[in-house]
């Protein structure tokens, strides 16, 4: 909302509903790429969410701890 998107309540409930439906042997792409040790999405979509955030003085402290701590993994990863 602070960027100009309107999400409506149902967006969010689509998007729940989706999820809950989810297998729970599902896994994400990005998790996959980490735990192969190949480059991840990391920066491109959670990095860029904390750091759109910061420019509208919003506050996301699952996504900055989420990305802080897998960062870390993916330079474990590929060093």
């Amino acid at each position: 909302n602070a960027r100009g998107v309107a999400l409506s309540r149902q967006d969010t409930e689509d998007v729940m509903t989706q999820l809950d439906g989810a297998a729970e042997s599902s896994t994400t792409s990005m998790q996959r790429d980490l735990q192969a040790g190949h480059v991840s999405e990391l920066p491109w979509l959670n990095a860029t969410v904390v750091e759109m955030a910061a420019q509208a003085g919003v506050e996301v402290p699952f996504h900055t701890i989420a990305t802080a701590v897998m960062s870390l993994f993916a330079r474990r990863g590929h060093v």
